[in-house]
This record gives C-alpha cells, sequence and structure tokens, in this order.
C-alpha cells in the first residue's frame, strides 16, 4: 500500500528540543509545515540549557526565513513572555523564563514579530482545520468580545480576525485590548477566566466542546510525569492536542498521522 503524501507538517511545542529538524528534507522539497509554538524555556528534567534552547529557535528563525514561502511561525505563551513590559505582558511568564539569555532571545522574537503569526487556517481534503498554540476555545472566543463582529463557527473568518487583531497590536507597540485577552488563564492552569486564550487553553478544558472545525493545537505535553514517555495526541471532539515532541502531519485528505508511523491519529 502507498504511504499518504505528507500536505502539511505539524510541528509541536519546542522547548528546545530539535526533533523539528526530522522535516528539513521535506520541506526542502516544497511541503509546507506549521509550527505550534513554545520555542524556548525547556523542561528541566530534559538535560537541555537555555543557552541549548537559544541557540535552537535561532536555527528555526533562519530556516523560516530560508523557507518562508512553506514555514508557518506560530507564538506560544512562552514566546510571548520575551516580548516584554510595553506589551503588558508579564502575566504570562512561566516558571521557566530564562533570565539569563532574557535579552538576546527578547530581541530574537522583537526582531521577528512580523514573521510570526498567532494562528493560521488550513483547508485540506475538503476540511477546515484551524491551527494555534493552544487551540481557540469557544468561551473564549465568546467572552472576550473581539470577534462579535464575525462568524465564530468559520474558522478562515477567525484567523482572518486574529492576525487582523495581532498586527495592530504590533503597530501600536503597547498594551491593547487583544492583548489583555491573551494573557486570560483559566483554572486548570491557575487563572481566573473561565476558558484560557488561545495561547493558554488546556486540553483538559475541551470536555463537550465540539467545534465547527477541526483544531490541531500545542500547549498540554501529553507527557507521562511519572517515567517520562510521551503518550499519543489527545483529541476531544475535533479538538486535537499534539504536544507529545515529535512532529506529526496532515495526509491530502485532511487525516492527521504519526510522522514516524504509517498510522493515523483517532479524531
Amino acid at each position: 500500500m502507498m504511504k499518504p503524501k505528507i500536505n502539511t507538517i505539524i510541528i509541536p511545542d519546542i522547548h528546545g528540543r530539535t526533533f523539528w529538524k526530522e522535516a528539513i528534507p521535506h520541506v526542502e522539497a516544497g511541503t509546507p509545515c506549521i509550527f505550534l509554538g513554545d520555542y524556548v524555556d525547556p523542561y528541566d528534567d530534559e538535560g537541555i540549557s537555555g543557552l541549548d534552547a537559544l541557540k535552537n529557535l535561532r536555527e528555526i528563525i533562519t530556516f523560516a526565513h530560508q523557507y518562508e514561502d512553506r514555514v508557518t511561525l506560530l507564538l506560544g505563551n512562552h514566546d510571548l513572555s520575551y516580548l516584554g513590559d510595553p506589551w503588558g505582558l508579564w502575566t504570562v511568564y512561566s516558571d521557566r523564563f530564562c533570565h539569563e539569555w532574557a535579552d538576546v532571545i527578547s530581541e530574537y522574537f522583537n526582531e521577528n514579530t512580523d514573521n510570526c503569526s498567532l494562528c493560521a487556517y488550513r483547508e485540506i481534503g475538503g476540511r477546515p482545520f484551524l491551527f494555534s498554540h493552544a487551540g481557540m476555545h469557544p468561551v473564549w472566543v465568546n467572552w472576550c468580545g473581539l470577534f462579535d463582529d464575525i462568524d465564530k463557527g468559520d474558522a478562515k473568518a477567525l484567523a482572518t480576525k486574529v492576525d487582523e487583531l495581532y498586527r495592530e497590536s504590533l503597530k501600536a507597540g503597547g498594551r491593547t485590548e487583544f492583548m489583555d485577552a491573551l494573557a486570560m488563564v483559566g483554572a486548570i492552569r491557575g487563572g481566573s477566566s473561565f476558558a484560557g486564550s488561545m495561547v493558554w487553553a488546556d486540553i483538559r478544558e475541551y470536555d463537550d466542546v465540539e467545534g465547527c472545525f477541526t483544531q490541531v493545537f500545542g500547549h498540554t505535553a501529553q507527557k507521562n510525569t511519572i517515567d517520562g514517555t510521551w503518550d499519543g495526541p489527545y483529541s476531544v471532539g475535533n479538538n486535537i492536542c499534539v504536544d507529545c515532541g515529535k512532529c506529526f502531519y496532515l495526509d491530502d485528505k485532511g487525516i492527521l498521522r504519526y510522522w514516524d508511523a504509517d498510522r493515523a491519529v483517532r479524531v
């Protein structure tokens, strides 16, 4: 049986890891790929230093510039932490924030904000997909009040609106209503909001949430805390968390598949 064709490569949370390099030959050959954010702030138990993560970030940005027509870099909560005080984002600092290399990491992110996004829309195999770091939880979409002028069930309209709000915030150069909305954290992550934002929502917040389109995101590590092994992607309805320390891909029929095995992810 012929192996399914790779349509789009999905690269979840990096945190200094180098598994993303497995996708390089395919991107060089013309395949698009989407990074789901969180490039820095490695986990303490993985033996990756802050400097290692910084060097890896530099490689990723160079790679994205080299293949800017096919590489999409999305930002996560750990990345937004380094955009600095003018954005009023101190509330999204993580407990692994790298103070030692913060100035350099911040410089890299601030120099490349125009080349990054917060979400991406694709139609693959006739199916609409929305990609972001933590998913656009419908409770957050409704609660923050920034999407009342569009069809909230339209993935393309949501992606377009988010990009518009993100670009406006960049031009404003400071705190905006949108940036405040991004800092909303749900109770399961220690916050006070009804649901986390598109960079903070936890997959455990998605119980009984079924949308009009498929969402693919990371943010919630699918890692066994007892022995450190990675579990597979976790899905609730058509919301799929792929933060598993490995690449995935969508085939031409819009089926999400494991990178290193000829099998589909159950959705």
